[in-house]
């Protein structure tokens, strides 16, 4: 079977002879010809072409585009298939007996493509080889047929794409009105498809792609031509480039076996570009798409279910069925978002997922444009973070993950977001930097909320209470606060049973979250207050007690904060105590070392051990620094200075204070400020009179 190898060239003659040689090393001898169709090259092309006898060639006398000159190959060939490949391309081992693998796997393969370092499309992947001999070895390892990497396709990229002969006699030649070239190949895709036949991207084969050599120097007017052949394939089509899109980043965040069945629908599924991927990761998978542009829906319906109608219309017709995956990329059109909100969670399944896609509102380059005077939310339906948490999370009681996608910032975009930050606040910097923001919601758990409501109302407590430690308590409070009226009574009533029935490590975390909603609640108070004494934590269980008013202070409150004041009293009366043995030098060793243990197990506060000693000592400025003195010694290096600084305070001439402030700064080697406080000292021993002069010599050296 004859393969003609059809290469329009233009000029770049060195990729070409780049691109032949690795034909004729990496492909059978007798199964394929070369086709070389030239547009009136200038750089010696024509002449190295006239020695190549293994060349077939078509010279043109002037530049007759991409489109022209396939044709031309094509009506020149003789194989029965047809591979039109871009002379920027380096075939590799095994590239064409992979590709015929595919074509002729199944009567309905049309054309099938490879993948590569650079196309469009989704047809690039990854690869690290930085010289043509690496790409050489990574493609030997990587070409390796498999079917199970076969894709099917919307379209495939004309840089290499191989076609039955049978199939182009029957579609015809290109579309030359794409001339010089762009949109050629997604035209003679959809042609292909028309007319009942499959494309298959080949994973399992790689070529590598220098990609758009002929307009590296015009990207300008490469730009151009792709938005007026967009233009003419709409005309042509009734769709655009973005009709073909696969949504990747929501695809992925699909998590069920690959084995399982699932029934995905998805509403503004265009040419169903994103249903068919789904359909390659899923081979036990139901598909459904609702698409309003007819053209689009009639591409999506070779291989889907569709509903070309409004989605109001659409939700009428799906009612009473049930989706695992819903997908929404298309807003639009929708008059009521809440209330179509709400249908599509009725048709999802209880495990199931809905995933959606929508442009950000308050997006730098649409906030810019409204400071321009246009409107752009006329043309596309955007929403805010806020939008999307209120319309997800509190409308429609969806468990709800948003996430944030950035692409490329220009320093001028970067420096009015900036501008925007410091006319509201950074906090939101990363939303004026979010082109959208994709959405990942599920229903809540609604046998969760029957245990909560069912232990609020007491029915079967016990039993309600162990099917709920199944779950995290912040999965429950989730539920809760986000899919129930009144949370904080809920919250209230779970901790209380929970600690009635000595689930104890389950109760602090829900009174805290009710805190957390209402710090004013008097019942939240309460029971935070009591139970926190019952767990032996007083200091906190007086934190809440005192927080309450008075009217709400019954016996019981009364009781707890009379025996917790009793208690506090004691502890100063103890500290005091302490303090004065310490001053008066009884026992002194053993009462230092008592209180080195209290300030390093933090038994007493800085403040409490500087009231005590303000309040009840006679040498308050000693006492200071003996305490300083003690951690020092103790290596309680974070207790000195507070100690000492307070002693300054007091007097800021004391001696003993000024130096020991003076040793301290030395020993964090703060030699400036030691020496300010050593110089301060009235009575200076010799001891004093060196330490100064060394440290003179050190700050003035």
């Amino acid at each position: 079977m004859l393969t003609s190898i059809i290469i329009p060239t233009f000029n770049k003659l060195n990729y070409t002879i780049e691109c032949i040689d690795s034909i004729r090393k990496y492909t059978q001898p007798g199964t394929y010809e070369i086709v070389i169709v030239d547009n009136g090259s200038t750089d010696g092309t024509r002449q190295w072409l006239a020695n190549q006898e293994d060349i077939r060639t078509l010279l043109n006398a002037n530049n007759e585009g991409f489109p022209k000159a396939c044709n031309q190959g094509i009506e020149y060939a003789n194989g029965e298939n047809i591979l039109l490949l871009n002379n920027d391309t380096v075939v590799t081992k095994g590239w064409l007996d992979n590709l015929l693998k595919a074509l002729y796997s199944n009567e309905k393969i049309g054309a099938v493509g490879t993948v590569t370092n650079s196309a469009a499309y989704y047809t690039s992947i990854p690869v690290n080889y930085r010289t043509i001999e690496e790409m050489h070895n990574f493609a030997s390892n990587y070409n390796n047929s498999d079917p199970l990497l076969w894709e099917e396709r919307l379209k495939l990229i004309g840089y290499c794409m191989l076609i039955k002969k049978n199939v182009v006699n029957e579609i015809g030649l290109l579309d030359e009105r794409f001339t010089p070239g762009n949109f050629e190949d997604d035209d003679y895709s959809l042609r292909i498809r028309e007319r009942g036949y499959k494309l298959l991207l080949c994973k399992d084969t790689f070529i590598h792609h220098y990609g758009s050599v002929s307009w590296r120097d015009n990207t300008w007017g490469y730009d151009q031509l792709l938005s007026e052949n967009e233009k003419k394939f709409m005309d042509k089509w009734g769709t655009n480039s973005y009709s073909y899109i696969m949504h990747n980043e929501l695809i992925n965040e699909i998590d069920f076996h690959t084995e399982m069945s699932i029934r995905v629908l998805h509403f503004g599924c265009d040419a169903g570009g994103t249903l068919l991927k789904i359909r390659d990761k899923y081979r036990n998978v139901s598909l459904t798409g609702v698409e309003e542009n007819a053209r689009a829906a009639s591409e999506a319906g070779h291989f889907t279910e569709i509903f070309n109608m409004s989605y109001e219309d659409a939700l009428e017709a799906l009612n009473g069925r049930e989706f695992d995956v819903i997908l929404i990329t298309n807003w639009n059109n929708i008059k009521d978002l809440n209330g179509f909100l709400w249908k599509v969670r009725s048709l999802l399944h209880t495990e199931g997922l809905i995933l959606a896609s929508v442009l950000n509102a308050t997006n730098v380059n649409v906030l810019a444009k409204l400071i321009k005077g246009e409107n752009p939310y006329l043309i596309n339906k955007m929403m805010s973070f806020l939008d999307i948490d209120n319309l997800f999370i509190h409308q429609s009681k969806l468990r709800t993950n948003i996430r944030s996608i950035t692409g490329f910032l220009s320093e001028e975009e970067s420096q009015l977001i900036n501008l925007f930050c410091t006319l509201s606040n950074t906090e939101i910097k990363s939303h004026y930097e979010a082109s959208r923001y994709l959405i990942t919601a599920k229903k809540y758990n609604e046998k969760i909320l029957e245990n909560v409501v069912n232990i609020y109302h007491q029915n079967d407590v016990e039993s309600n209470l162990k099917e709920l430690k199944q779950h995290d308590e912040e999965v429950i409070i989730e539920h809760i606060v986000n899919a129930l009226e009144k949370p904080i009574q809920f919250l209230q009533a779970l901790a209380i049973m929970n600690y009635s029935f000595n689930y104890h490590e389950s109760v602090v975390p829900y009174l805290s979250k009710a805190y957390e909603l209402d710090p004013t609640n008097s019942d939240t108070l309460y029971n935070l207050g009591t139970i926190l004494y019952s767990y032996q934590e007083k200091d906190l269980a007086k934190k809440y007690l005192e927080l309450l008013k008075k009217e709400d202070k019954d016996e019981v409150v009364g009781n707890i904060l009379t025996e917790i004041y009793e208690i506090e009293q004691q502890r100063i009366r103890s500290l005091i105590y302490l303090l004065r043995r310490i001053e008066f030098e009884i026992e002194l060793e053993e009462s230092k070392q008592e209180l080195a243990n209290y300030i390093s197990r933090s038994v007493y506060s800085e403040e409490e051990i500087m009231t005590a000693i303000i309040t009840n000592t006679i040498n308050k400025e000693k006492m200071l620094n003996t305490v300083a003195t003690i951690s020092y010694e103790n290596n309680i290096m974070d207790s000195i200075f507070p100690y000492l600084n307070k002693a300054y305070e007091l007097n800021s001439k004391n001696d003993d204070t000024l130096f020991n402030l003076g040793y301290m700064l030395v020993q964090l080697g703060d030699s400036a400020s030691a020496l300010s406080y050593f110089e301060k000292i009235s009575n200076k021993d010799q001891e004093v009179q060196e330490l100064i002069q060394k440290l003179k010599d050190e700050v003035y050296e």
